[in-house]
């Protein structure tokens, strides 16, 4: 039998490595090349809405991924000024009717866990870290990577090349996509806290994701790991200037930056800000959709194809859509650049409306004043079912072209 077909991914992250289980999957080996040194613990949680879960499934991983996920029973939105319940979603109950799949939340670092788990289980996927990409070259015959580890320079040829490399892609730079589309700073700051259970307020302990409106800001929490933690994101409206930073998981944030931004919302919101021990800051950027993300037998995949801003939580579903057309693709087609202009067409004009879609709902959330009340007053008038139906587009997706 002849030996299979190898393709290395750039970057070990929730989408790189949900590319590798599909593309072994498809049928090829599989490199991942990680610059961190180590994979760890970064982030806090992910919404896992039901267009990721049924890619998971696809995958043979969600059994594995609600081991240590989270159910929350309801989606709650709630005016910040008075706590006001502006609708509210069985999600819990109704996700897997509705739209073929469950709504979870889960620890970025549980859901990392379990992909490498079933990486290394693989003898087809090998993941090195501490391994920087640095160029490529696309032959006739193949793609040759370059790429450091250990100060050690290394050149290795492979048949498919994906760059699932973040927001500030090496590999969509040397694709000549990363000179006029620089990412876009959106004047916003996502602030991220993990609080305990037993210091967080009593209105808050509910196997619930919950939505906080407000003027020029937003909060959103729920549970994790059955329950133990509560995750906690304050976005606002800010006047950043860090952009040069280049690791943007790791930006510490002072509470005293954060807790007075919320002084004038209901009690239980303000509580549970005041009750975060520690920030994370996250300054939020998106780049413009492009018109391609391959070339020949190189593509791009996940932020680095379309980073997008959280008012969907969509960024990790986004992803692993793609993993999933990507393996969907190569499984259909055994040369790379007719699998890859087939993963393009499949993905690109639905994660291009993802990403405006998820600017939009930005600006309807930090409403202030009368466009604020138009909102709510829209919101309470709906019914529970067309609220729901506004979803169908993006949670009912089931990898169409």
């Amino acid at each position: 039998m002849a030996d299979k077909q190898h393709a290395i991914i750039a970057g070990g992250g929730i989408g790189g490595l949900a590319a590798a289980v599909a593309l072994s999957r498809a049928g090829w080996r599989v490199s991942v090349l990680e610059r961190a040194r180590a994979l760890e613990e970064t982030g806090a949680g992910i919404q896992l809405a039901p267009n990721a879960t049924g890619v998971l499934n696809e995958l043979g991983l969600l059994d594995l991924v609600m081991e240590v996920a989270t159910t929350p029973e309801n989606l709650r939105i709630r005016r910040a000024s008075d706590g006001l319940e502006l609708a509210r979603f069985p999600l819990g109950v109704i996700a897997e009717a509705r739209w073929g799949a469950p709504y979870a939340v889960i620890h970025r670092a549980d859901l990392q866990k379990v992909l490498l788990e079933r990486c290394a289980a693989d003898p087809d996927i090998t993941v090195e870290t501490g391994a920087v990409v640095t160029g490529f070259a696309d032959h006739a015959q193949g793609v040759e990577v370059a790429f450091q580890q250990d100060d050690v320079k290394r050149r290795i040829p492979c048949e498919a090349l994906i760059g699932a490399d973040g927001l500030r892609s090496t590999i969509r730079g040397l694709m000549g996509l990363g000179k006029t589309d620089a990412p876009i700073w959106s004047g916003r700051t996502a602030w991220r806290a993990l609080v305990p259970l037993d210091q967080a307020p009593e209105g808050v302990r509910k196997l619930e994701t919950t939505l906080w409106l407000g003027a020029k800001c937003h909060l959103v929490h729920y549970p994790l790991r059955e329950g133990a933690l509560i995750n906690v994101v304050a976005i606002t409206e800010d006047d950043w200037r860090g952009e040069e930073a280049k690791d943007l998981w790791t930006i510490s944030g002072e509470p005293a930056d954060v807790t007075p931004r919320f002084s004038g919302w209901h009690g239980d919101a303000r509580k549970l800000v005041r009750a975060a021990p520690s920030w994370k800051r996250w300054p939020l950027f998106d780049r413009q959709p492009i018109r391609r993300w391959t070339q020949g037998r190189v593509a791009l995949l996940g932020d680095a194809a379309h980073p997008m801003l959280p008012f969907y939580a969509q960024g990790a579903a986004q992803a692993i859509e793609d993993a999933g057309a990507l393996g969907r693709a190569f499984k259909q087609f055994p040369e790379a650049r007719s699998a890859l202009g087939t993963y393009e067409r499949a993905r690109i004009t639905r994660a291009a409306a993802v990403v405006t879609a998820s600017r939009r709902q930005g600006s309807i959330y930090h409403m202030s004043g009368l466009l604020a009340l138009a909102r709510d007053l829209t919101m309470t008038s709906l019914s529970q079912h067309m609220l729901m139906a506004r979803l169908d587009w993006l949670y009912n997706y089931k990898g169409q072209t």
